[in-house]
This record gives C-alpha cells, sequence and structure tokens, in this order.
C-alpha cells in the first residue's frame, strides 16, 4: 500500500537500521484494517493483510504517524541536520518529498531519530505510495 524510503549519501547500500513505531492512534487505525508494518533496509512498507483486503478495500483513516528510531550511532553523527532535532517530517495529499519540520521547543521527547507523519489516500487502482526523506551527510568543518 505505501513505503517510505530514507535515504543517506554515506550509507548507499547499507542498511540503516532504522525502526518505525506507529503512534496508538496508527497502531489502532492498522489493527482495525488489517494492515501489516514491514521494516526494509532503507524504510518500512505498509501492507493490507489480504484477506482483510478483499472483505474493506484496505480503506487507510488518516493521519499516519510514525515515530522513526536508529541504533546506528554513525547515522547520527554524519548527519547534517537541516533543522533542530527532533524533526518531523510530514508528508500533505499528492506530496511525495517529505521536507523537514523541527519540533524543538515543543516539549517532544528527543529519544526519536524523527517523527513521520503522512496524509496517505490509496490510489484507486490498489497501486502502492511512495514516501521518500533525504537524509543529508555531515559537511565538513
Amino acid at each position: 500500500m505505501l513505503a517510505i524510503v530514507i535515504s543517506h549519501p554515506h550509507l548507499v547500500g547499507r542498511a540503516i537500521d532504522l525502526r518505525f513505531i506507529p503512534s496508538l492512534e496508527t497502531t489502532a487505525l492498522m489493527l482495525r484494517d488489517g494492515l501489516l508494518l514491514r521494516h526494509t533496509p532503507d524504510g518500512a512498507e505498509l501492507w493490507c493483510d489480504a484477506a482483510q483486503a478483499a472483505a474493506a478495500q484496505c480503506v487507510v483513516v488518516l493521519p499516519l504517524v510514525f515515530q522513526v528510531f536508529t541504533r546506528n550511532a554513525r547515522l547520527e553523527s554524519c548527519t547534517h541536520w537541516p533543522v533542530a532535532r527532533p524533526l518531523r517530517y510530514v508528508c500533505a495529499a499528492g506530496e511525495a518529498q517529505m521536507q523537514p519540520e523541527t519540533l524543538a521547543g515543543s516539549g517532544a521527547s528527543r529519544r526519536p531519530l524523527l517523527t513521520v507523519e503522512i496524509d496517505h489516500r490509496p490510489a484507486p487502482d490498489g497501486a502502492c505510495a511512495l514516501y521518500r526523506i533525504a537524509l543529508a551527510a555531515q559537511r565538513p568543518h
């Protein structure tokens, strides 16, 4: 149904080691609609359970919210963060390349690497939607 791909110039061809944790509301939607979260080497995918999709057309109620964590210390240190961490990536309808916003000063936890919020509307033909986040390399001093 959808894929979230995170790229980084220093980690091309290697697993970034990210874990997407759905918010409580997103978890409830996933359980209700039979959605399955699968981690990939460069992000995550959200799938419809085949039996549930056939019965309910796999309609997603919006928004989908994930906190993204990493155990890869190198990723945190070799990345140029465009705004103060923690970051929030939001996708409005019709956008594919997600842009960062800062959550600093909002009282949000600094533990996640970033947060992803997607207003996803399934394609009528069932095609997989691709959402991209491009992290930048740390600039030399």
